[in-house]
């Protein structure tokens, strides 16, 4: 039997695979396709600084830089600006599959085509295996309380600005939003998100744009973290990361930078308790926020979120996140310069 097991070749997997291996733990990967970043599951953009932040060597991949964001709170935009990218659309498919191969090259062991349901390589399991983990329900964890059901397709588009992403908040997206990420000067990603009735929320932003589309695919993103996310059980050490942990962004479905971090922690600690206590105290914090904006915004009405919008372009606060704001974690945003900007536009 090897040290580890890790079920699941993407990002996190293959990040856990990495530390455990830096370690000099002995390593086996099982994946259920035939290779990884196949199929792509979801959007191909990152923060900048996420990306840095996890050492991937993702220059090779990029196909398109932003510099910002255009939100939608209704009819009420808000305007987000940098000088430089502040993040990049990459070829998702090519960062899996570089960081499998990464892993492979300093000792991994991948299974491809391996399906696991109850029979492990290791009694030291890391799940990185999906918002439907086949490795939570073996090992019976508390269940992911909110998933958000997603729709996404390419669509031939011509943006205002091809750098810069559009945003949709709304009630006809239920929960979540809708996006269009620009892949150049003539395709974007048009996507939604919906806690329910997706396929409305499809044809709300089609109707939005006045424009048709190729059928979309689906895929479905947790937006709670698990309760628990490691457990020692019948001498089983059993780590879960990434969406296997609900380890996202709930305002975005973001995963890899924060499920990246946490997997490389669970594959240097290969401890249970250790991995908890310090994931959940580097990124617990910022997890929780964006889980509270989202709750928060999928209680709101048409009205709410227009007057929400309205109170935010009041206080200045595109101007705010032009400057200072950050895509994965809100604790950077709170300092003397998020007081300072409030005392400013409140005339206090």
């Amino acid at each position: 039997m090897s040290d580890v097991h890790i079920v699941g070749a993407g990002p996190a997997g293959s990040l856990s695979a990495i530390s455990a291996l830096e370690k000099g733990h002995e390593v086996v990967i099982s994946e259920d396709h035939p290779e990884s970043g196949y199929p792509k599951n979801c959007s191909g953009l990152f923060s900048k600084d996420g990306l840095s932040s996890l050492s991937i060597d993702y220059k090779k991949h990029i196909i398109n830089p932003i510099y910002g964001a255009n939100i939608y709170f209704v009819d009420q935009k808000l305007e987000i600006r940098k000088k430089q990218p502040v993040g990049f659309v990459c070829n998702r498919s090519k960062i899996d599959r570089s960081l499998a191969e990464t892993a492979e090259r300093l000792g991994a062991k991948i299974n491809y085509n391996e399906k696991i349901k109850d029979s492990f390589h290791s009694k030291t399991i890391i799940g990185a295996d999906g918002p439907l983990s086949a490795v939570a329900r073996h090992f019976s964890f508390p269940k992911i309380s909110a998933y958000a059901f997603t729709l996404q397709s390419f669509v031939d588009y011509q943006a205002e600005d091809p750098y810069i992403v559009e945003v949709f908040l709304s009630s006809r997206f239920k929960g979540f939003f809708g996006w269009i990420i620009p892949h150049n000067e003539d395709v974007a990603e048009f996507g939604v998100g919906s806690l329910n009735n997706v396929q409305g929320a499809w044809k709300a932003l089609l109707d939005i744009k006045r424009i048709s589309a190729p059928t979309p695919r689906g895929w479905t993103i947790p937006i709670a973290v698990r309760p628990r996310t490691s457990l020692a059980k019948n001498n089983y050490k059993v780590l879960l990361v990434g969406d296997a942990a609900g380890q996202v962004k709930s305002t975005t479905g973001g995963g890899v930078i924060f499920g990246g971090h946490c997997a490389k922690i669970a594959g240097r600690t290969l401890s249970p308790l250790l991995y908890e206590l310090e994931w959940r105290t580097q990124f617990g914090i910022d997890l929780k926020i964006h889980q509270v904006i989202q709750n928060y915004l999928a209680g709101q009405s048409d009205a709410g979120i227009q007057a929400l919008g309205r109170r935010l372009k009041k206080l200045n606060c595109d101007e705010f996140l032009s400057g200072f704001g950050h895509m994965d974690r809100p604790t950077k945003m709170l300092g003397p310069e998020m007081v300072a900007h409030v005392i400013r536009n409140l005339g206090v």
